[in-house]
């Protein structure tokens, strides 16, 4: 079997799991929803963690060069934050503080895409 593969399936697999858990926190955690809807938004954020390390081992499977693995992670990580934090934002309610901190990822998200873009080639 194919290493590359290999880790398509694992990425796959961990963005579901991760969807899941941003999707319904409760699964493995028994603490009560809190009402503040900042405090509910952001105790599913970091299970976007998960989604990122999916996305990337979909996408991104060489160790080297150092630099576009470091890239290519930042990037990940903070779109799997990003995707979590929407999914908040659509299950507990807006709230001004949570987009701010979508155009923060957002705005940290571009320049770390470009890097990536730049150093992978």
């Amino acid at each position: 079997m194919d290493y590359s593969l290999v880790l398509r399936v694992i990425g796959i697999l961990l963005l579901i799991v991760g969807i899941v858990l941003v999707w319904n926190p409760e699964l493995v955690s028994k603490q009560a929803v809190p009402e503040n809807t900042f405090a509910a938004t952001e105790r599913r954020i970091w299970w976007g963690l998960i989604i990122g390390f999916g996305t990337l081992l979909l996408f991104h499977h060489d160790l080297q060069p150092w630099m576009a693995t470091i890239a290519a992670t930042a990037s990940a990580l903070l779109f799997g934050l990003l995707v979590a934090r929407l999914i908040g934002i659509m299950l507990d309610g807006s709230v001004l503080k949570q987009w701010i901190n979508v155009g923060i990822e957002l705005v940290m998200l571009v320049p770390l895409v470009w890097w990536y873009l730049r150093v992978r080639s």
